[in-house]
């Protein structure tokens, strides 16, 4: 561009200023799986200087137009450190529909599905086509409105004659590469408006003229999907026990929604069902942001639902259990590192006994960071960890973070403990600063009868299980894959993914002996805080010679929150700062076990 065209854009930007008289509009953080089942979150593309965000609608003509100079946009900045990406906010749209037209128009650039509309919402989009151009390192929105004239650089912008075109967005864009963005006072929002597909926001349109009560709409929702956690005593760091409490922590419960980090819904909702993955349903998600937005109000019900919640009657979740077994104390330090502790205790059955639900109360949450438990010889004196093949160890049940609560197993379904077994544990302590004593119960209840099926769990791993782990420094995409193979049919119950603070995706898969690969689980934000077995919906049955798959990813990069070193090698090992690549395959046999199995009565 030359001088003059800089000159007359800047007066453009200092008029705009006076007029509007506000600095950048500032979004919130958001995270957004993709139509091809991968997450992002905008404050992790803070090794990019700009974001480039394209409305998309399937239906919109104008979209499909435009493909052409979308893919232009981003090939002319993309080795400057802009990420072009679409965002599907469309009511009308499915996923089927997305993925579909990007398969015939070529699409490969991601696609997010804002199926709440409150990225779109909180953007400001207007039409399909707009473009929102976003400093993800501060927030800022830098542009909104429709595609330049001239969509790359603006040193190549130009008219016939003498007269030069301003070119807003590229301009933004420009700045934003140069790390100049406190030039551009304001936004050049509605100075041009996008043309393009009218967006529709039905929720919006609807709250706006009969906001959400805090009584009849929202502390239902809150009753219901997040005080199991959120109580007094829980695992929560706050109870929702009054409205005032839930106000108070108003500005935090929009960040995590917007966030996906609360309620813990790790899973794609858009492969399969699993009874416990806590996907909030969209209408939920809207009524409760909207009406934090609002200012959380308190509403005219002189009942504060949430403070007439009793806590449970009792600790275990089944009743009493059939048999407790008292985890030896452990005197926990303040500071340090502890190696992994294993108790073999002794179980005082002179029958067999078969496990239908299990539950781990700790004795101290604060330092208890998981267990592993196995059913073994009680002679049997090796010790195990997840590290390492267990041979000679029948795998239980484990607690991990977010596996609160009680386990039972599939109907008709146990875990088989001989006559003269123990109970081995695998225990994971890690200090926080004050001394403590854990003392950690097991509840165990028993099936009545012998049940048909012996409930069985399968890790799978690389070779010599995670210690091969090697994570370049800063690197944000270390991709891994391991697999196993059914030798027999059996029916799939649950899975559940394992790494640790540089975990960041994992996918399971089945291929059947005819090459047909499915989808099974699909976690692709994986959060360390929240590790529970999900169990299905509608059990799998997978034949004899399937294969099933665990690729993922980690992230050792700066820009992962979670990351105890980014400048150091990843490698594999037991303690959370290490890494660990498994994923559990929980499993009964497709046929009964036959009658010569099973012990007399």
């Amino acid at each position: 561009m030359s001088v003059p065209s800089r000159i007359f854009f800047t007066l453009i930007l200092a008029v705009l200023a006076t007029s509007l008289g506000a600095a950048p509009q500032r979004t919130g953080d958001f995270t957004l799986i993709d139509h091809q089942g991968d997450a992002h979150q905008l404050r992790k593309y803070g090794f990019q200087n700009a974001v480039v965000l394209v409305s998309h609608a399937t239906e919109c003509s104008e979209n499909i137009e435009m493909l052409p100079r979308y893919k232009i946009l981003r090939s002319t900045w993309e080795d400057d450190g802009v990420s072009v990406l679409m965002l599907n906010a469309s009511t009308g749209d499915s996923l089927d529909a997305i993925q579909s037209q990007a398969q015939l128009y070529r699409i490969d650039m991601p696609i997010l599905l804002d199926e709440t509309q409150l990225v779109a919402e909180n953007l400001g989009l207007r039409t399909a086509g707009e473009v929102v151009v976003i400093d993800p390192g501060n927030l800022h929105i830098l542009y909104r409105g429709p595609l330049d004239d001239v969509a790359t650089s603006s040193d190549d912008v130009g008219a016939s004659g003498d007269e030069e075109i301003p070119t807003p967005m590229a301009d933004a864009i420009r700045l934003a590469v140069s790390g100049n963005t406190d030039e551009l006072e304001t936004q050049v929002a509605d100075i041009h408006p996008a043309s393009g597909c009218e967006l529709q926001f039905p929720t919006r349109e609807q709250h706006a003229a009969d906001p959400p009560d805090y009584a009849e709409d929202v502390a239902p929702i809150l009753e219901q999907r997040c005080t199991g956690c959120h109580i007094e005593g829980g695992i929560a760091p706050f109870a929702m026990d009054s409205h005032q409490m839930v106000q108070g922590w108003g500005p935090m419960m929009r960040e995590v929604l917007m966030t996906r980090r609360m309620p813990p819904a790790q899973v794609d909702p858009h492969i399969r069902e699993f009874t416990n993955a806590r996907n909030m349903p969209l209408e939920e998600t809207r009524t409760l942001v909207h009406w934090l937005e609002a200012g959380a109000p308190r509403g005219d019900s002189e009942i504060d639902p949430l403070a007439q919640i009793e806590p449970p009657a009792s600790e275990w979740n089944f009743g009493e259990p059939d048999y407790i077994v008292e985890v030896p104390t452990f005197d926990v330090p303040a500071t340090g590192v502890l190696d992994y502790q294993n108790q073999s205790i002794p179980l005082p059955f002179t029958e067999e006994k078969w496990i239908q639900s299990i539950q781990f109360i700790p004795g101290d949450r604060r330092v208890l960071h998981h267990l592993l438990s196995y059913i073994t010889p009680a002679e049997f004196e090796r010790e195990v960890d997840e590290a390492e093949d267990a041979a000679g160890f029948e795998f239980l049940e484990g607690y991990a973070p977010g596996k609160e609560g009680g386990a039972t197993f599939p109907p008709n379904s146990g875990v088989k403990v001989p006559r003269g077994s123990a109970l081995q544990l695998s225990i994971h302590y890690t200090t926080f600063g004050q001394e403590t004593v854990d003392n950690t119960r097991v509840g165990l209840w028993f099936t009545e009868d012998t049940p048909n099926w012996e409930y069985q769990t399968q890790p799978v791993s690389p070779g010599n299980r995670s210690r091969n782990i090697m994570i370049p420094p800063g690197k944000r995409h270390h991709e891994m894959e391991a697999a196993y193979v059914f030798d027999k049919d059996v029916i799939l119950h649950g899975l559940r993914p394992h790494m640790h603070y540089r975990g960041k995706s994992m996918r399971f898969s089945v291929i059947y002996p005819d090459d047909i690969r499915e989808d099974i689980l699909n976690v692709p934000d994986y959060n360390f805080a929240w590790q529970p077995t999900y169990r299905l919906a509608e059990p799998m049955r997978l034949p004899a010679g399937s294969r099933v798959v665990i690729n993922g990813a980690f992230d050792n990069s700066e820009y992962n929150p979670g990351n105890p070193d980014p400048d150091s090698v990843a490698r594999g090992g037991l303690q959370s700062w290490e890494e660990m690549f498994i994923g559990y395959f929980s499993y009964h046999d497709a046929e009964e076990r036959s009658e010569q199995q099973k012990p007399p009565q």
